[in-house]
């Protein structure tokens, strides 16, 4: 008796542990010359920055001392530039894309839906950056990463139809409220 109340038990545990464990978002597997596949690699990429840009900013509070504060801020300031640099790479490999090489039925609502998470995913972490520090330190490394992605979605339309304007109906909502919060804020 005890013996099956035993295992019953650690059957049932393990179950549990399996039903409530996390599961991954799955991504499709691109090929190396699609659109779609360079900015999922990308996507991926600035989800580790940006995780560690917003697990430096919740360790930081008023009471962390300013050794603390500028530990933090370079780290921050190098996570947004490897952001940068993998945003320039993207680019350059979009740009090496011809129309003639791509498929004639490019899924633009895919490619903007992962555009659209990239630049979300950007703009929380920035947006924890402002509420830490400030909107002065977050403008002056904000500028070349603006810079790479107006770049990244000017060689995206060039290679994939109407993607920019996908992409604006998608972030129209974002940039209102975008829009609405700054106008609050004091330099």
């Amino acid at each position: 008796m005890k013996t099956s109340l035993i295992s019953l038990f650690s059957l049932a545990t393990i179950f549990t542990g399996v039903f409530s464990a996390p599961t991954a978002k799955a991504v499709p597997v691109k090929r190396a010359g699609d659109p779609t596949g360079i900015i999922s690699s990308l996507y991926s990429t600035v989800q580790a920055y940006t995780g560690s840009i917003n697990a430096t900013t919740a360790s930081i509070d008023s009471g962390s001392t300013a050794a603390e504060n500028a530990t933090a801020e370079a780290n921050i300031k190098s996570a947004i530039a490897s952001i940068n640099s993998a945003i320039v790479s993207a680019n350059i490999q979009v740009t090496s894309l011809s129309k003639k090489s791509l498929d004639k039925r490019q899924d633009t609502t895919e490619l903007a839906t992962l555009v659209e998470d990239l630049i979300l995913d950007i703009s929380g972490a920035l947006n924890n950056v402002i509420a830490q520090f400030g909107l002065t330190t977050t403008l002056s490394f904000l500028g070349p990463l603006v810079s790479s992605l107006s770049g990244l979605l000017a060689s995206l339309e060039v290679v994939v139809n109407d993607l920019l304007a996908v992409v604006q109906e998608l972030l129209d909502g974002l940039l209102t409220g975008l829009s609405l919060g700054l106008a609050g804020l004091t330099l």
